[in-house]
């Protein structure tokens, strides 16, 4: 590696003379740093044999040799790990400002710098400043445009024929143009002096193309062509000798480099920004792809769920009522087919449309509706009762109402029967408890006078004694007899018989009180129960009867008869706390009125002896 080095050095040396010769470079710096690039650090002892051989060769003293070689070597290891890491150095802006200011810029420099400390001793200082900044100038050039062709190697590619086609167009059109321009054009009097560096054009145009290397290449080529212009004193850039005419060209070189590799580096950000883009463009395509199937695949089983359903099932937009979906079963209950286009309203579908509205105004309150009982309307104009539950589902940014729908009308038929058959139950119901009234006033009451009979007054005459007794009370009772009664069958017959006792029975009721209870006790004799009266108000009240029956003409089959009664008085508790015991007494006392004579009212002893007395 050395020997090569040392080799190559030599050559560029001896094929640009006139660059050595005027201090516009050191050939060594820029294919040393091409060197490290290529292989590496490990092979800087080779790059200081070599260059030492060199140093020995042309006779250079070890004092003035050292310095030089050692900042060439310093500034090549020091730009070399610039462009760290090589791969993509030159890919992104920031990477190519790093190499021109960080590797060309400080490199040739500092590598000018110590070929102006070698040559202190034994020049000129201000002379020998001159020619270091010719030399790193013409280090920054030649380290702009060497490397990069090892950094950019494989970046180029050629697609198509018709591309390769354009490339070799360009490039031969733009290799003639240039020896034209660099080397047969007669420049000295400076108004060509512009053309060359119009060439960036078709540079920029093939880096652009993806043909970043060619270009460099290119670029190269027309520099070439510069300097060999410039030693014939010839071309665009000769102006006033060849010490000027190569100055020109390390600024086209430095103007052609650094163009190309700023625009590289943006076109490459910016293809890899495309790419980017264009890498998520494909995954968001690829996740928009894949959740449209999830979606369409959620959507077909929503739908053959929906389908599969037992009941009826139908989906309407909430602010017009258009209906877009429904399955078989509610297609066959409402007896037509229900389009996804909207064309049909579910509003179509109630048989009353301010139900349809009120249904909807539940919906937008609170956004459900729990088995509403509606009536409905198929397309035949069936109309039917329907237990409906809706509830509101947003879609695309859309309200929509999924309804579940059950034909209730055989309930609502069986409902209605069940009513009518309640209505009737309780009618006969009704007539069965006035039946059993009828009964139970039947089985209390006698049936010839309408009194109550005797079974009342034994379920009654305790209960009245009972309660009297504790509101510390008295109940006076009177059994009253018709005299001779059996002459008046015997006579006018038993027709005549029941008359009498009837109108003796409408007597009784309308002689005593409301309150006062009247009983037919058998055949002709009667029971009246007084509740709170005393023995004096009783005694006056039967008298009063006894006196009224006497005076009362009774009418029967046209026969004026006439009727006395005995009555037995008896006064609980005086005679008794029991309903046996008083009714014993009063029986007792009815006794004795007959024995006595009749038509008389007599008191059951021994109230009778005090009643005497007192009259």
């Amino acid at each position: 590696m050395a020997i090569a080095y040392a080799l190559a050095v030599a050559w560029l040396s001896r094929g640009f003379p006139a660059l050595t010769a005027y201090g516009y470079w050191q050939p060594g710096l820029p294919l040393a740093l091409a060197a490290l690039l290529r292989f590496g650090g490990r092979c800087w002892p080779a790059l200081l044999a070599g260059a030492a051989w060199l140093a020995w060769r042309n006779g250079l003293a070890v004092s003035a040799a050292a310095p030089q070689i050692a900042a060439m070597l310093g500034a090549a290891l020091l730009s070399s790990q610039a462009l760290r890491p090589r791969a993509s150095a030159l890919s992104h802006l920031p990477g190519v400002l790093r190499y021109l200011f960080g590797a060309a810029l400080c490199g040739s420099l500092l590598s000018a710098l110590g070929w102006f400390f070698a040559q202190l001793p034994s020049a000129d200082p201000a002379r020998a400043a001159q020619d270091a900044l010719r030399i790193a100038l013409g280090d920054m050039a030649a380290m702009a445009a060497l490397p990069p062709l090892l950094l950019l190697n494989g970046h180029s590619c050629m697609a198509t024929p018709e591309r390769r086609r354009e490339t070799v167009a360009v490039g031969m059109l733009t290799l003639c143009l240039s020896l034209l321009v660099c080397v047969w054009l007669d420049g000295r009097d400076g108004r060509y002096a512009a053309l060359p560096y119009l060439f960036i054009m078709p540079l920029l145009w093939l880096a652009f193309r993806s043909q970043q290397l060619l270009a460099h290449v290119l670029s190269l080529a027309i520099v070439a062509f510069a300097l060999r212009g410039a030693h014939l004193e010839r071309g665009a850039l000769s102006i006033v000798g060849e010490r000027a005419a190569l100055l020109n060209v390390a600024l086209l070189a430095l103007v052609q480099s650094v163009a190309l590799l700023v625009f590289g580096a943006l076109l490459a950000e910016r293809r890899s920004v495309e790419r980017s883009l264009m890498q998520a463009n494909q995954s968001l395509e690829s996740k928009v792809a894949e959740r449209t199937a999830q979606l369409a695949e959620s959507e077909a089983r929503l739908r053959l769920l929906a389908d599969a359903a037992p009941f009826p099932l139908a989906m309407n937009r909430l602010s017009g009522g258009e209906l877009n979906y429904a399955n078989a079963r509610a297609e066959e209950l409402f007896d037509t087919r229900i389009e996804a286009s909207g064309s049909q309203k579910v509003q179509d579908f109630y048989a009353d449309p301010d139900e349809c509205e009120r249904v909807a105004q539940v919906l937008r309150a609170g956004g459900r509706v729990m088995d509403r009982e509606v009536r409905l309307k198929g397309a035949g104009g069936r109309e039917f009762w329907a237990l409906i539950s809706c509830a509101v589902v947003k879609s695309d940014k859309v309200w929509h109402v999924i309804n579940s729908i059950n034909d209730i009308s055989e309930r609502k038929r069986l409902e209605q029967s069940l009513r009518d058959a309640n209505t009737a139950l309780r009618r006969q119901v009704g007539e069965i408890e006035h039946l059993q009234q009828g009964l139970r006033e039947q089985a209390r009451r006698d049936p010839l006078t309408g009194l109550f009979n005797r079974r009342h007054l034994d379920d009654i005459l305790p209960r009245v004694l009972s309660h009297m007794l504790a509101l510390h009370r008295e109940v006076a009772v009177l059994m009253v007899d018709a005299d001779h009664f059996k002459r008046v069958n015997d006579t006018y017959g038993h027709r005549c018989g029941d008359i009498v006792l009837t109108a003796l029975a409408a007597y009784l009721s309308d002689h005593f009180r409301s309150g006062d209870i009247v009983c037919r006790y058998g055949g002709e004799e009667f029971f009246v129960l007084l509740p709170g009266a005393s023995l004096e108000a009783a005694h006056a009240k039967a008298q009063g009867l006894c006196d009224a029956v006497r005076a009362m003409p009774i009418q029967a089959q046209g026969h004026a008869l006439t009727v006395t009664l005995s009555v037995g008085l008896a006064l609980s508790p005086m005679h008794g706390e029991d309903a046996e015991s008083v009714v014993h007494a009063a029986d007792a006392a009815l006794y004795q009125a007959k024995q006595t004579g009749r038509d008389r009212v007599c008191v059951a002893a021994p109230l009778q002896s005090l009643l005497l007395g007192e009259g």
